[in-house]
């Protein structure tokens, strides 16, 4: 029998962002480089190659990654983009 393929999209994991990215990633680049270093340091060393797959993030990973969204969370809003004028 053929293996089963998982055709789930992935997203990056900031709220809102609807860019697909790899599985095995936490999410888009310019999101991934909004978060401070030290948080990208802790998702990288609490991530367990091939998680993504067997869907068992270690106990130390998700509490890394509710950090993340906390801190996210703390931001203030980004400035809405300037409007240019109707001529």
């Amino acid at each position: 029998m053929d293996a089963l393929v998982d055709m789930t999209v992935h997203t990056c994991h900031w709220p809102g962002c609807p860019k697909a990215v790899q599985p095995r990633v936490w999410g888009c680049r310019p999101h991934w480089y909004a978060l401070p270093k030290y948080l990208r340091d802790r998702i990288w060393a609490t991530y367990r190659a091939g998680q993504e797959i067997t869907k068992d993030p270690s106990p130390e990973y998700i509490r890394a990654a509710r950090d993340v969204q906390a801190w996210i969370a703390a931001q203030p809003p980004a400035a809405p983009a300037p409007q240019m004028p109707l001529l």
